[in-house]
């Protein structure tokens, strides 16, 4: 009888042992595979929060200038205008994604009463209201029609609130009016767009989101200049402080005149959290991959010296040693190919708890167990049991039969 034959049928026999050994594996090699889980699906987590939430940097230009009113009771602080060359300089360097120019002022509207009782309301500019600040952090959402972008002429976007004061709805026209004494100016827009605040935010619902021609023919400023925020997205959050460096370095702007703030704060609130569960993670996993190869080494270590009387007897009928070592070694990989058999099974349904685990503390994370990676570690579970049995085989295997007799004896 060979070696592969006796492996066979001393695993059915020793239905106690090999149960054991089984078991003991099936735990190690699931418990591992849900750790590999978790950690890719958080890699894969933090992968798309850096594509979807995103970062940005804001540029602006310092204060220039400030009016006083009649009464000096207030002020208006005017800013130098960022060049909209400028702008489309710095868009066209690699990993930014897009841009908003934002600009304010404050406008009458005929015919709208305003929530507050006011008679002037603030207007603010967008080239695109899909990037603007408040949209994108989720202070306000697009409750209805479409955003305001760069393309956009005389359109506007107005809170639900203003809208049902005033019944109105998506395609009516209103007729905005500059707020200053010194200008006369009005502008008909059409409304694209309405807004949702936030409940638990105290939001201004009075503001209005206009296209850029509504605020520079109203506020009569320069129309190849942005008077207020220009923020820029960028592709991957983790290069953004590097973006920014090299947006400092353009010899042709002028930055004693601007300045720049990062904008990471809400991306790095969330990630932080899958970073440190990726972090648990792999340490969890490194921890688990010591302990269950000690506890499997002296398991298979002490299984096979107390089969000393067994390969006495082998070794008397003329079997080689090479050949008890390999009859250890099939009898553990018949066991660990019925581990990886039924691992996967059971490794998807404790995966599966594990994400609506997750999901219910508030973090959305999609798991799987991947083919490649469950090969992989099969692989090398049974690489590191063959060096286990061998390493245990050897002192049995290099004795002699007279000298295990002597030992029974």
């Amino acid at each position: 009888m060979n070696s592969y034959k006796r492996a066979f049928f001393y695993v059915v026999r020793k239905k106690g042992k090999s149960l054991t050994i089984f078991f003991l594996l099936l735990l190690v090699t699931v418990f591992v595979m849900t750790g590999i889980s978790i950690r890719n699906g958080t890699e894969k987590a933090a992968q798309t929060l850096r594509e979807t939430i995103g970062a940005s940097f804001t540029m602006s230009g310092n204060i220039d200038s400030l009016k006083f009113d009649r009464d000096e009771t207030g002020y208006n602080a005017e800013k130098i205008p960022v060049p909209s060359q400028t702008v489309m300089q710095i868009l066209s360097m690699d990993g930014i994604k897009a841009y908003n120019a934002q600009q304010h002022s404050f406008v009458q509207a005929e015919g709208i009463d305003y929530l507050s009782g006011m008679t002037d309301g603030n207007l603010s500019a967008n080239t695109d209201t899909a990037c603007q600040m408040d949209f994108v952090s989720g202070i306000l959402e697009l409750s209805d029609g479409r955003h305001i972008t760069a393309e956009d002429k005389r359109a506007a976007i107005i809170s639900d609130r203003l809208a049902e004061e005033n019944h109105l709805g998506i395609g009516s026209e209103m007729i905005l009016k500059s707020a200053s004494h010194s200008r006369q100016e009005q502008m008909k827009v059409r409304i694209a767009g309405i807004y949702t605040s936030d409940s638990k935010m105290e939001y201004d619902d009075d503001t209005i989101f206009s296209s850029h021609d509504v605020f520079w023919k109203l506020s009569g400023q320069e129309t190849s200049a942005y008077a207020g925020n220009v923020t820029f997205y960028v592709n991957d959050p983790e290069e953004l402080n590097h973006i920014v460096m090299q947006v400092k370095q353009i010899s042709s702007i002028q930055w004693d005149d601007y300045f720049i703030q990062i904008n990471e704060s809400e991306y790095r609130a969330v990630s932080y959290q899958l970073q440190t569960l990726e972090r648990l993670t792999g340490i969890l996993i490194f921890a688990v991959m010591i302990v269950s190869v000690v506890v499997i080494a002296f398991v298979l270590t002490m299984r096979i010296r107390n089969r000393i009387h067994e390969a006495g007897i082998l070794l008397s009928i003329g079997t080689s040693s090479t050949e008890i070592a390999m009859q250890f070694i099939c009898e553990v990989l018949t066991i660990v190919l019925l581990v990886f058999i039924v691992s996967p099974i059971l490794g998807n349904f404790v995966v599966g708890l594990v994400e609506t685990e997750l999901k219910n503390m508030g973090n959305a994370i999609s798991m799987s167990i991947s083919p490649k990676v469950t090969l992989v570690q099969f692989l090398l579970e049974a690489f590191i049991i063959v060096i286990v049995v061998i390493a245990a085989s050897l002192p049995v295997a290099r004795m002699k039969p007279r000298d295990i007799l002597s030992k029974m004896s």
